[in-house]
């Protein structure tokens, strides 16, 4: 366990983590970022279209991924679930080798639009992992639909507090267990059909479920938060006749926030940032040196996840860092950080009916200000002189 220095600074640090990501997924706040080639596709395949974008998103701009490759995966996500073609003549037209230089590359491309074409930086491994994914959707079971896949997972026999984990693993496996970095359906279809094989598989991830595993977490916190909770719980109903639809997206809209698991990256990992935000707040030397982010927020949060003064606070708000690490901390916008020495003395004037300029700043988020009468952690100023940044 991680030594804590001082629990009142720990639990003012979840506070203020908590209200950011509220300001993150409040509906002012959200629009669609997948660039779907036409509007029509129906929900199921919107979340399938999602989730093949979040397999290529590793070092690739952000707007190529959801902009180029949405495009792309969308398209071919919309001939995959309506046609008779098999999953390997669906890839094969949606995949492509060039020569450049005489060095051979890979791509994804639209095959009716010219010039429509997107490349990860791992290409060929995505391409596996897509490959996979589309195979294992291809059984009977799952009728080439992700969402199936997911109700699938749900009505599987387990205890109620490990059901959120049971269908992590289970998409872990349809596109992220591979084989040396090939494609391996049958072995796969063969562990998600057997009780006893997945049992053994689930019981190593609940061991792991922090270690690389960021692509997998982002896109279950997105169907859990924000615009992709709609559309999966409409997707549930495409799937589903009345009964069970009720059913299954009540289970859904119930898993429990505090079981996901903060998507590791490069600014949460960020050593300058983590150790000014926690210098006095923890000892930094009883983290272990292999321990991440994800594993380092979840070991605190277990510690108090049961103390009243945490304002619904849960691992994954930590992700807000990918927001506010590049606009505060790389430019040393300590003066006016809600964690630094002023705290948001200097940028919080509550005015009602005006946009929250803490949010805006730090995080980029748009929000309304709750106004002058109304109680505001942030108001309150309860981050001041926390993180030593600016020391």
């Amino acid at each position: 366990m991680i030594k804590i220095l001082d629990q009142e600074k720990l639990v003012r640090i979840f506070n203020v983590i908590s209200w950011l990501d509220n300001k993150r997924w409040n509906p002012e706040n959200l629009q669609n970022y997948v660039n779907f080639f036409r509007d029509d596709l129906t929900n199921c395949e919107k979340v399938l279209t999602h989730w093949i974008c979040y397999i290529t998103d590793r070092r690739t701009p952000f707007e190529q991924v959801w902009d180029k490759g949405g495009s792309v995966f969308s398209e071919m996500v919309y001939e995959y679930s309506r046609s008779q073609l098999s999953s390997q003549q669906i890839l094969t037209k949606y995949y492509e080798s060039y020569t450049t230089k005489d060095e051979v590359h890979y791509r994804f491309k639209s095959p009716t639009r010219k010039g429509i074409t997107f490349a990860s930086r791992y290409v060929t491994v995505d391409f596996e992992a897509i490959k996979q994914t589309l195979e294992i959707l291809d059984n009977q079971t799952y009728k080439r639909n992700i969402v199936s896949f997911i109700v699938d997972a749900l009505q599987k026999v387990g205890t109620e507090q490990d059901i959120l984990l049971r269908v992590a693993c289970a998409l872990h496996l349809l596109s992220y267990q591979l084989n040396r970095n090939r494609a391996d359906s049958a072995n796969i279809l063969q562990i998600l059909k057997n009780q006893n094989k997945f049992n053994n598989k689930l019981d190593k991830f609940k061991r792991y479920s922090t270690d690389d595993k960021k692509r997998l977490w982002c896109c279950i916190r997105d169907y859990k938060k924000g615009l992709f909770y709609k559309i999966i719980i409409n997707g549930i109903k495409e799937v589903c006749n009345n009964n069970d639809y009720l059913a299954v997206s009540n289970i859904w809209s119930q898993l429990p926030m505090h079981l996901i698991e903060l998507p590791g990256d490069v600014w949460n990992n960020n050593p300058l940032t983590r150790n000014n935000l926690f210098e006095n707040v923890i000892d930094l030397n009883s983290i272990p040196r292999s321990w991440e982010m994800p594993k380092i927020i979840r070991n605190l949060f277990d510690s108090y996840k049961d103390n009243k003064e945490i304002h619904n606070f849960y691992p994954e708000q930590f992700d807000i860092t990918f927001d506010f690490v590049p606009r505060m901390c790389t430019k040393k916008l300590c003066n006016v950080c809600p964690l630094g020495p002023k705290g948001a003395e200097l940028v919080c004037i509550p005015t009602e009916e005006k946009l929250c300029p803490v949010a805006l700043i730090s995080c980029g988020y748009i929000t309304k200000c709750c106004g002058r009468e109304n109680r505001c952690l942030i108001k309150e100023n309860i981050g001041k002189g926390i993180c030593k940044g600016a020391l």
